[in-house]
């Protein structure tokens, strides 16, 4: 299906950002100590669209928090009793201005898993309520490797908006979804500084040309590369390698990378109670916690940190691939800007790939 192109400028984009704001519930990445996280805001003022990948926190939190309250309780010998359940404020309609590709893929992704066995309706409804807005990167960090998977980057769906900088101070505003298309229609008008991107001809045929020379600059920035299928059939054959071993030996099972991951979504049920009223949260968890896998029993089937990193590994570029179809990677590299040890998966799967066989 083919969606419409708009063109404008940096002011007129700007002016198109306000807007949105004015009319609609927004959260864009907002500065804090240095890191961008995604806040809801008010003006244009107060975020940057343009953030910087390697400062910007994922937009994950926003389907699939952090931390929530799920419910108040009362228990005594008498029974159960639910006090009160949140509201679940991010599930109203909204719009999240410049959220990243590989973020963005992320979401995406954990579809598969939220559709599964059980359906998540809450992170499913989070998503069907929220126009996504993605700005292309313009050149690639150290850490990123998106172009390197299984997912088509410069033709992504994962975001129904996609804005994309082009030669001469061009910007090019793209429908990718069907939602993404009523928004534009909807909300540009006659007045605004952002014009079709069709050609006095009636073709965006010129509006594309632009777009792929700019994808064509951004692929050509890439420092890491990898062949994803390659890595995907040798790590599948390597599950006892002594080479997990080796690139987990610094780790220090600080969780911080499955914190930071846009698709790593292992979580835990805990109840803070006193006397008898409780609150029951849902958290983020970690397979390379030690206290993970810890059985009610005292065994662990996975206490050594290899086993924990094979398990983290092995999930990303193998399990969920022959689950799902696609791997738990979208290479945004935030674990290895995030890691206080400086490890990274990309390295990681590389040497556990290029290790001998154990056959």
């Amino acid at each position: 299906m083919s969606f419409s192109t708009f063109v404008t400028d940096k002011a007129g984009l700007q002016k198109f950002y306000e807007a949105i704001i004015s009319k609609h519930e927004t959260y864009a990445p907002v500065e804090k100590f240095g890191k961008f996280d995604y806040k809801k805001v008010s003006s244009l003022k107060e975020c940057d669209p343009d953030s910087p990948i390697a400062m910007t926190m994922s937009v994950k939190p926003l389907f699939f928090p952090r931390s929530s309250r799920i419910m108040k309780y009362e228990s005594n010998s008498a029974g159960t009793n639910i006090l009160e359940t949140e509201d679940d404020h991010l599930a109203v309609p909204r719009v999240i201005l410049g959220v990243k590709h590989c973020d963005a893929r992320g979401l995406q992704v954990l579809e598969a898993v939220n559709k599964w066995d059980y359906i998540d309706s809450d992170f499913l409804k989070r998503r069907d309520n929220t126009v996504i807005f993605s700005t292309r990167c313009d050149q690639a960090d150290t850490h990123c490797f998106c172009t390197s998977l299984d997912y088509d980057v410069e033709n992504l769906d994962a975001m129904d908006v996609a804005v994309v900088n082009a030669a001469g101070g061009k910007i090019y505003v793209q429908a990718r979804t069907g939602k993404g298309e009523s928004f534009l229609n909807d909300n540009l008008s006659k007045e605004s500084v952002v014009s079709s991107g069709q050609s006095a001809a009636g073709s965006q045929q010129p509006a594309l040309d632009d777009m792929r020379k700019q994808y064509e600059a951004f692929t050509a920035s890439f420092r890491l590369k990898m062949d994803y299928k390659d890595v995907n059939e040798k790590m599948s054959e390597r599950f006892d390698s002594p080479a997990f071993e080796e690139a987990s030996r610094n780790c220090v099972s600080c969780n911080t990378c499955a914190f930071i991951c846009p698709t790593c979504h292992c979580f835990k049920i805990s109840d803070v109670k006193i006397k008898d009223t409780g609150v029951r949260y849902k958290s983020y968890d970690s397979c390379n916690n030690v206290y993970f896998t810890l059985e009610a029993g005292g065994h662990n089937p996975r206490p050594a940190k290899y086993r924990r990193w094979r398990q983290r590994s092995m999930h990303k570029f193998v399990f969920y691939k022959e689950r799902f179809g696609v791997n738990l990677c979208v290479g945004c590299g935030h674990c290895a800007i995030s890691c206080p040890v400086n490890i990274s998966i990309f390295d990681v799967v590389n040497h556990v790939a290029s290790s001998p066989s154990e056959s």
